[in-house]
C-alpha cells in the first residue's frame, strides 16, 4: 500500500521532519555534500513524512563514526518520543541495543533465540560480579541472600550477586577489604553465552536483511 501526504500539508511536514532529524540549516545543500550521518537522518526524515506508526530502521549506525552514532541515537529516541513511533531496529552494536531497545529479540542463523528486555537477558547471567580484595574468608558473605555464588581466588572474594550497587556498601560493613570492585554483565556475554560466539568479531556487511537472507 502506498502512501502520500496530502500537498497542502506537504510542505509543513517535511519542514517538520527536516527539524526533527537536525537537517533544517542544510535544506537547499545537495544531498552529495552530506556526510554519512546526515543521510542516514535523510532517509529517516523521509520515511517519517506520512507519519507512521511503526518504522523498521535496519543497522541505522553501520559505518558511522562514534559522534554521528550517538547523534543517531538521539534522533531515534526522538522519534519514539515526539513521533510516537514503534521503532523495529536491527543492530549488532549491544551497547546500542542496551541503550535504545524495550525488549530485545537476539537472532541467530535467522532464528529468534532469546526475546526479553535488556535487563532481563543480562539478569540471566546470574547477577553482577563483584571482587573484594580481603583476608576474611567465605564464610563471612554466605550469609546474605543476594549472594548467587562465591568463591575464593587469589586473595579476593569473587561474588555473584543480585544488584553490586545495594550489596556492595552490606559487604564492605562486614568485611576488612582492601579494595572492591564489581562489573555488570552485558549484552556482548549474553549473547556468547545464548549463541557461542562473539558478535563483536562477526563482520558486519550490510543490514539484517543481506546477512540472513539465505536462511529460511
Amino acid at each position: 500500500m502506498l502512501y502520500s501526504v496530502p500537498r497542502h500539508e506537504r510542505r509543513q511536514r517535511i519542514e517538520e521532519v527536516l527539524e526533527l532529524v537536525g537537517l533544517t540549516d542544510r535544506k537547499h545543500d545537495q544531498v552529495k555534500t552530506y556526510s554519512g550521518g546526515m543521510r542516514r537522518r535523510l532517509e529517516i526524515a523521509r520515511g517519517l513524512l506520512h507519519k507512521p506508526k511503526v518504522m523498521f530502521l535496519d543497522e541505522p549506525t553501520l559505518g558511522l563514526d562514534p559522534p554521528s552514532r550517538e547523534s543517531m541515537w538521539k534522533y531515534v529516541q526522538r522519534l519514539v518520543r515526539e513521533e510516537k513511533v514503534t521503532i523495529i531496529l536491527t543492530t549488532h552494536y549491544m551497547e546500542e541495543a542496551d541503550m535504545l531497545c524495550d525488549r530485545i529479540g537476539i537472532i541467530d542463523k535467522g532464528k529468534i533465540v532469546a526475546l526479553d528486555t535488556p535487563a532481563e537477558l543480562k539478569a540471566g547471567l546470574g547477577g553482577d560480579i563483584v571482587r573484594i580484595k580481603t583476608k576474611d574468608g567465605i564464610d563471612k558473605v554466605r550469609q546474605f541472600d543476594f549472594v548467587n555464588k562465591v568463591e575464593q581466588s587469589d586473595g579476593y572474594l569473587v561474588l555473584s550477586v543480585k544488584d553490586a550497587k545495594k550489596a556492595l556498601p552490606v559487604l564492605l560493613q562486614h568485611l576488612e577489604a582492601e579494595s572492591a570492585e564489581f562489573t555488570s554483565p552485558t549484552l556482548n556475554e549474553v549473547f556468547i553465552q545464548i549463541t557461542g560466539r562473539n558478535i563483536n568479531k562477526e563482520k558486519a556487511e550490510g543490514g539484517f536483511m543481506e546477512r540472513y537472507a539465505k536462511y529460511d
